[in-house]
């Protein structure tokens, strides 16, 4: 089991302030106990600016920095809403956003449905290439809402690789997926699928895949 530290602490050194973000320093004035009003001043911010540094700060220092490896920082991330998921994905560099999905990859099999769901999510928004192959086995799952994930990941992923898994989905029992299927294959700029999407185009009674076909028959004029 990796067991990496993830070496996240604050470093109040302000005599080496050129290697400081520009969110760390308005953290770091808040850490002072100064006002949101003064620090907004202070650093020609609007407060809402200061506002959403202090968060990024708060993720930053807080819980993220606590997490011992790559598994406790997952743990977290499942248990945290997607808006925080999001900033938390802010806070990290590339090597532990890529140590993260490693470990997601490595660790899938023994996952349960709640936290495949997250980790497709995740391999989804952090573009990880090397999971493609995870997505391309869930559009198949028996469960339709990672069927769903995997299909939307692929389309975030714009790769080749998942074309003809993509392609597949769009004979999925599920519409929510078909309609994600369409929607992918746009992003990766498939012409393989031209005349299926037009016999669902044609065929269909949900007016949103309507017009996801359209769209993608647009898209590949």
């Amino acid at each position: 089991m990796e067991n990496k530290n993830y070496n996240i602490q604050s470093n109040k050194n302000w005599n080496n302030i050129d290697d400081v973000s520009e969110e760390d320093i308005t953290y770091f004035l808040f850490l002072e106990d100064k006002p949101i009003d003064s620090i907004a001043k202070i650093r020609h911010l609007t407060r809402e600016q200061v506002q959403q540094h202090i968060i990024k700060g708060k993720l930053k220092y807080g819980v993220i920095s606590k997490c011992k490896n790559s598994e406790e920082l997952f743990q977290y991330l499942c248990k945290v809403s997607k808006e925080s998921r999001l900033k938390s994905f802010e806070t990290l560099n590339e090597a532990l956003k890529s140590q993260l999905c490693a470990y997601i990859v490595d660790s899938f099999g023994d996952m349960n449905w709640f936290e495949k769901e997250k980790a497709i999510w995740i391999i989804g928004e952090l573009n990880y290439k090397d999971g493609t192959g995870i997505l391309i086995k869930c559009t198949v799952h028996d469960n339709v809402t990672l069927r769903r994930l995997s299909v939307s990941a692929l389309g975030k992923l714009k790769s080749e690789q998942g074309e003809m898994a993509l392609i597949r989905a769009l004979e999925d029992q599920n519409n929510q997926v078909v309609s994600y299927a369409i929607s992918s294959l746009m992003k990766i700029n498939s012409v393989k699928c031209k005349e299926k999407i037009e016999f669902i185009m044609n065929n269909t009674d949900k007016d949103y895949i309507r017009e996801k076909c359209k769209a993608y028959l647009h898209s590949v004029k």
